[in-house]
């Protein structure tokens, strides 16, 4: 695949468009702060214009820019086949505890009162994004906790960031936990940055060894739809965490065969890649 701008100046437009994108959001935030509707519907479209702006747009016209096949440099091109794609999913359903545990190890730690204030506003005002509405609200919840995140998001730090790293010579190893770590510094949530970066790591690399950006994104909406229908039904998400270290070394055991079953089918499809 041939890009028209050089290393350099790929990355660069990347960040400024998100930089563009950060500025245009808080544009937008300020004028429906006057428009004043319910809390639930500002929170709500402030993080649609923000998942718009920040990563999807960027990474889009970033593409555009660097190649004739953005398709291609995004990874949405080619879709997985429905055998990766189960596994992914089944993967990220067995790293729940380990990865429930790994969050409540991080929250124990002397953490100063600022930040653990600043956690806990973060923590409800994901709760009112989610709500605690019927069938219409749990839906709605759904896709703008879910679904639009996990599109946005993974189309700039694993198709756009993660790829256009590699786009020079760079090990794929080194590609995908730079792009986790921009992907856990942006959420700007201290206590949870260490297992955001797990997280992203583990979707960059579903997306890299599976061949298709779309295995990262399904991987992505389903982490996002369990915490909501956990709050939706009023269950503790880390219920499975430190009280069950068994569990969690079992799921930590079943994460890394099912990433092994997904790295050695890229390994027998792409041997000279590894």
């Amino acid at each position: 695949m041939k890009l028209m701008l050089t290393y350099s100046r790929r990355l660069w437009l990347l960040w400024l468009l998100l930089i563009l994108g950060l500025c245009l959001t808080g544009a937008f935030q300020l004028l429906i702060h006057r428009i004043d509707p319910p809390l639930t519907a500002q929170l709500r479209i402030i993080s649609i214009i923000q998942q718009l702006l920040m990563f999807m747009l960027p990474a889009s016209i970033c593409a555009l820019l660097s190649t004739r096949l953005p398709a291609d440099l995004l990874g949405v091109r080619r879709l997985p086949s429905w055998k990766m794609l189960l596994v992914a999913l089944l993967t990220l359903l067995a790293s729940i505890p380990v990865m429930n545990a790994l969050v409540q190890i991080c929250e124990l730690l002397p953490w100063p009162p600022q930040v653990l204030t600043e956690e806990a506003e973060n923590q409800r005002t994901i709760n009112l994004m989610i709500g605690n509405g019927g069938v219409a609200d749990t839906l709605l919840a759904l896709c703008v906790v879910a679904v639009l995140p996990a599109l946005c998001e993974e189309l700039f730090f694993r198709g756009a960031l993660q790829n256009l790293l590699r786009s020079k010579p760079m090990s794929a190893h080194l590609a995908v936990w730079l792009a986790a770590i921009c992907f856990s510094l942006l959420h700007a949530q201290p206590v949870g940055f260490i297992p955001r970066i797990l997280l992203g790591a583990g979707f960059g690399y579903v997306a890299l060894w599976s061949g298709s950006l779309w295995t990262a994104i399904a991987c992505h909406m389903l982490n996002n739809s369990l915490v909501v229908i956990t709050q939706q039904a009023g269950m503790n998400p880390d219920a499975l965490g430190l009280s069950t270290p068994a569990l969690s070394v079992a799921s930590a055991i079943m994460t890394a065969a099912g990433l092994y079953i997904i790295w050695r089918n890229y390994s027998r499809s792409m041997p000279s890649s590894m």
